[in-house]
């Protein structure tokens, strides 16, 4: 039940009937993290996604000089690796444990075989999902907007 109300939290299945997010649960599997263990890797074959049960992950990505920048850390009820679920692209960061941490792990296969026998889950969470892009993208929009003008200031100040 502890896996249900995680999920219903998670806003990809924001939309979804408990009774979904029973099967949704049902294909899931608890993995188990180290603080400062890799989860996976950037380039590396996205697989699956991942719901912090407990715990506290790093999300990193390596710039031009090789040097390590933090995207990002993720508490409990959060998620990360949901792109995987619609495209087999490499992973676009890497993912360490900064703490000891208890994930729920969902197989892209596990969950493609899940909504291919399920029309109406299949629309709820492809609806969500661009959902959640979208407002990604404004995000991301704000924060390029936002570097364009420090480096603009930057720029006037030399």
């Amino acid at each position: 039940m502890e896996d249900i109300k995680l999920l219903r939290k998670i806003p990809l299945f924001k939309e979804f009937r408990v009774t979904e997010l029973m099967n949704v649960a049902m294909v899931a599997e608890e993995v188990q993290y180290a603080a400062g263990e890799l989860v996976f890797k950037e380039k590396s074959q996205g697989d699956a996604l991942y719901v912090i049960r407990k715990g506290k992950v790093r999300v990193c990505k390596r710039d031009g000089f090789g040097d390590e920048q933090v995207l990002a850390y993720l508490e409990q009820g959060e998620y990360f690796g949901e792109m995987c679920l619609v495209d087999k692209a490499r992973r676009s960061a890497s993912v360490f444990a900064d703490t000891d941490t208890e994930l729920l792990k969902i197989k892209r296969t596990d969950f493609r075989n899940l909504i291919a026998g399920d029309k109406e889950i299949e629309r709820k969470f492809y609806k969500s999902f661009s959902e959640v892009l979208c407002e990604r993208l404004r995000i991301t929009n704000e924060n390029l907007t936002f570097s364009q003008e420090i480096n603009k200031l930057i720029d006037e100040l030399d």
